[in-house]
């Protein structure tokens, strides 16, 4: 293992790959995991002190530093990052207005169900929210963030501002190195570059998801690891792992959201359970079968939904809007 260093070239030709210290290690096989980072913005004022981004340890350090009771937290992006912040915020005793562009929170995410039942959960706790807006630029005093002005001409006061707009894949490594990239590094189902003896894992990597017949970049904890028993086993000539439906999850206050599958080429939704007692799923349905289900502290409906998902089983849509059949029930 070698800490505090960062590798800057692969030579592919020598199987080696430099490192800024001047070393150089050679490889059999070499594994890409260099993650993403977070998507920034352009803003004037974008430089000034108390401006965060979430990707990091030390990022999350700098929030929890600043995040107190009567402090002003300004969220730009209202994805599972900022919502998930916003909640702490509260929880924390600081005020928290999240902007978004979308006339909807988690509007490239989540159905306008889930959307909606969000939105009234953290209003009843004290966040605000402004859609349909966007940041024009940062204000500040002495190099410190002191207000964000929208496009509208308003002037919001703040103490700190966290940036949650998504993520880029850190690809550059691979790029310089001739590896095929297209909005992440290509790998095929055993995580293997466009050079053979080359594999790449995690945030990095659009792969291939044979459930729904398309490449795509997943950015998830167990995507992660499925990625690393793919490449583990392709180096090592085992037989490679069974593929996962593709599952995700967010904490916010007392509710677990649990997501299995993803939404592709739907037809409409199927809504379990009632959205006002904080305990339903939302199953997205292509024909007769459940393409991905979010589920709010329902894990019952979030596994049921992920074998089912998994196995593409058709099912009834009349028992499964009906949380007196059980999911065992609706496989049936």
């Amino acid at each position: 293992m070698h800490l505090g260093v960062r590798a800057t070239r692969i030579d592919r030709q020598a199987r080696q790959v430099a490192l800024d210290d001047g070393q150089v290690l050679s490889y059999d096989a070499l594994i890409l995991a260099t993650g993403a980072r977070a998507r920034r913005l352009a803003l004037p004022g974008g430089e000034m002190a108390r401006t965060l981004e979430l990707r990091t340890a030390a990022d999350a350090e700098m929030l929890k530093a600043g995040i107190a009771p009567g402090k002003r937290l300004v969220i730009v992006g209202g994805g599972y990052v900022g919502l998930e912040v916003a909640a702490s915020a509260r929880a924390l005793g600081a005020e928290a207005l999240v902007v978004e562009r979308e006339p909807r929170i988690l509007a490239r995410v989540a159905h306008p169900v889930l959307s909606d039942f969000f939105t009234a959960y953290h209003s009843k706790n004290g966040v605000r929210f402004v859609l349909d807006a966007f940041v024009e630029a940062l204000e500040g005093e002495g190099g410190q963030v002191t207000a964000v002005r929208l496009n509208d001409g308003t002037r919001v006061p703040c103490d700190l501002v966290l940036i949650g707009v998504g993520a880029l894949p850190n690809q550059e490594l691979a790029e310089e190195a001739g590896l095929e990239c297209d909005g992440g590094v290509l790998v095929d189902v055993a995580a293997r570059t466009s050079d053979p003896v080359i594999f790449a894992i995690g945030d990095v990597t659009r792969r291939p998801l044979p459930l729904y017949r398309r490449m795509f970049r997943l950015e998830s904890v167990p995507n992660a690891l499925e990625q690393a028993k793919q490449a583990a086993a392709a180096i090592t000539g085992h037989k490679p792992p069974p593929p996962e439906v593709p599952w995700f999850w967010s904490d916010q206050y007392d509710l677990k959201l649990q997501i299995a599958g993803l939404p592709f080429d739907i037809d409409d939704v199927v809504v379990r359970g009632d959205p006002a007692s904080a305990r339903f799923a939302v199953f997205h349905m292509k024909g007769d079968a459940i393409q991905a289900v979010e589920a709010i502290n329902s894990p019952a409906e979030f596994m049921g939904g992920k074998l089912l998902i998994g196995a593409q089983k058709p099912v009834s849509r009349e028992r499964l809007a009906d949380p007196a059949v059980s999911m065992k029930e609706v496989a049936t």
